[in-house]
């Protein structure tokens, strides 16, 4: 993948690496909105006595709608945002083509999807991303800059990743096998849920601080950058793994399967072995879990708690049960 030069992670479909075994009997995503005055978005704001009361986000705009409106109708701020992205030439298939067929890629600014900037709308991937847009506010998708869909090879079996774009780590891409993904909807929200988790805990100014080295970080170096002492992960972390867990992480933060498989021992705290492979896969997963109310083992029931304390965690919850999806069935690996 060409510019996977800082962060990648990947969800691959029907192997031992994904983030979910989605059960038979998938249910098709609802594209309803929900009235989202009664949901809190202020983003990175513990309270959990706090009230839940939002601003009302912008109705996600769906890659057919976007492909129809005029660049005249972007605010200023959203232009400028995507002349950057035009001009730092970030739309390049190049980027996706060694995980399959890419069939359509899209700016995206602001939450909202612009028309096709390399081949042409996908119904599936457009789809995919309103079924994660409809539950998950502007703020939280807002780092998110391109969107692809592709076709994954036969013996390609990664579901959905995203990586970053440029060596600063401000652009992220989000890529998504819109024909695996069509096949098992329940396992593609999970996954897109749990990708979307890697880009909003790695941004930097808020989650990380890519100028420091791993000689100099004192919280948690991920191969990137080094979270900082009020980012999420780094919550996550404190709260649920020991020294002796992190020490069995590589130093470039990357997934230890073995350990993992280690880790999950009966009734742990893990969603399964990939999930107990590093806190950022943790992190990640049991977030998926928390959106759709996935029926977990009981051990994660503090790790699922701790997403309460955020007021724009809330929301995507709170929006995924009005909708009706918490109805679908989904699964995971298990420990």
């Amino acid at each position: 993948m060409v510019a996977a030069t800082l962060v990648a992670s990947s969800c691959s479909a029907g192997s031992d690496d994904a983030v979910s075994e989605a059960a038979p009997g998938d249910t098709e995503i609802e594209a309803e909105l929900i009235d989202d005055a009664e949901i809190n978005t202020e983003l990175g704001d513990p309270n959990p006595g706090g009230s839940d009361e939002a601003q009302a986000d912008e109705p996600p705009v769906s890659a057919a709608d976007s492909a129809a409106a005029g660049p005249d109708e972007l605010d200023e701020d959203a232009q400028a945002i995507l002349d950057e992205l035009l001009a730092n030439g970030f739309c390049d298939p190049a980027d996706v083509e060694e995980d399959g067929v890419v069939t359509a890629m899209h700016f995206v600014v602001k939450g909202q999807v612009q028309p096709p900037c390399s081949g042409e709308v996908d119904p599936r991937l457009d789809a995919a991303w309103t079924a994660m847009a409809d539950v998950t506010s502007a703020a939280l998708l807002s780092d998110i800059s391109l969107l692809a869909g592709f076709e994954g090879c036969d013996t390609c079996d990664t579901l959905a990743f995203v990586t970053t774009l440029d060596e600063d780590a401000e652009f992220f891409l989000m890529a998504i096998d819109v024909q695996a993904g069509a096949e098992d909807l329940n396992e593609l929200a999970l996954t897109m849920q749990h990708e979307l988790t890697h880009v909003f805990t790695q941004v930097p100014g808020t989650q990380l601080d890519i100028s420091i080295s791993a000689q100099e970080c004192t919280t948690y170096y991920n191969g990137t950058g080094c979270l900082r002492e009020s980012a999420y992960t780094w919550q996550w972390i404190q709260q649920f793994w020991d020294a002796e867990a992190l020490a069995t992480i590589p130093a470039d933060g990357d997934v230890n399967e073995e350990a993992g498989e280690a880790r999950c021992v009966t009734d742990a705290p893990y969603t399964g072995p990939y999930g107990a492979s590093n806190p950022e896969e943790d992190i990640a997963e049991v977030f998926a879990a928390y959106v759709f109310d996935v029926d977990v083992s009981t051990a994660l029931d503090e790790k699922l708690a701790f997403f309460d304390q955020y007021p724009e965690f809330r929301e995507v919850r709170g929006r995924a049960e009005a909708l009706g999806r918490w109805d679908a069935d989904y699964s995971f690996e298990d420990c």
